[in-house]
């Protein structure tokens, strides 16, 4: 190899983005505020549930000195539950550290919907407390390069507040987050048709579907030999109106 293609080489690793090759499934280890200063204006969110609970949409909190208040261990609770219940999303094996969760869920930009009251859960049996994570969500490139303007979310509502709105919630603000951090469109590849609940949020909330996937996805709750449709979810950021989600 020669001195100037050495030299080329090293120019390149020294100016590519940080966060190049990052998609949907893979990620380098964050905070999940990436490009937080463009949410300023939106985040921290503070509204009210279906049942009348105060909360507010914001990033993750991290304590690496306590673990009861350390977000990151819930949200990695959140998505191994849903990992486990195999309807939702595509994994089967669990996290074991916070630093592969976060590698996925938090290397561009993430939320928690924190409750800032007391509550119920949504079945009324059993309380709830102030800054309970009701709920999570991401922002990040859907692919590399240059389709990087696409973006993909992934979302998750803790079983016990299904039903409360939390979902709608994270949908709305995911679209002015996903807009103002500049992307240009969002795409969601796997949103399963047996899961009725996130099929009617998205199509409620404008999202068109543009990709149907059958025989897709070996999910839990299905026949033995049962494969479910997936479906693509295609949203416009640059048709969202510029007073979405007016504060």
């Amino acid at each position: 190899m020669t001195t100037s293609t050495t030299a080329a080489i090293s120019k390149i690793k020294c100016t590519a983005p940080r966060r190049s090759f990052t998609t949907a499934y893979q990620g380098t280890p964050g905070d999940g505020k990436h490009n937080h200063r463009l949410l300023t204006h939106i985040i921290p969110h503070k509204t009210t549930l279906k049942d009348g609970r105060h909360v507010e949409v914001d990033f993750f909190r991290h304590s690496p000195t306590d673990t009861e208040e350390d977000e990151y261990f819930a949200g990695m609770a959140l998505m191994n539950l849903v990992i486990r219940e195999g309807r939702s999303w595509p994994f089967e094996e669990e996290f074991t550290s916070v630093e592969d969760w976060s590698g996925y869920f938090l290397s561009h930009t993430a939320f928690v919907v924190r409750a800032l009251d007391n509550g119920m859960d949504a079945a009324r049996r059993n309380s709830s407390s102030q800054g309970e994570i009701l709920g999570c969500f991401y922002i990040k490139p859907n692919f590399p390069g240059r389709c990087s303007h696409v973006c993909n979310g992934g979302f998750i509502t803790a079983p016990r507040f299904r039903g409360l709105g939390v979902g709608r919630l994270m949908g709305n603000v995911f679209l002015r987050a996903a807009r103002d951090l500049g992307y240009k469109s969002s795409y969601f590849n796997l949103v399963f048709k047996s899961n009725h609940g996130s099929v009617y949020l998205w199509e409620s909330l404008g999202f068109q579907r543009v990709a149907t996937l059958e025989n897709a996805a070996r999910l839990e709750g299905l026949g033995e030999d049962e494969l479910d449709t997936a479906y693509g979810y295609r949203y416009d950021l640059e048709k969202l109106p510029e007073d979405y989600l007016v504060l």
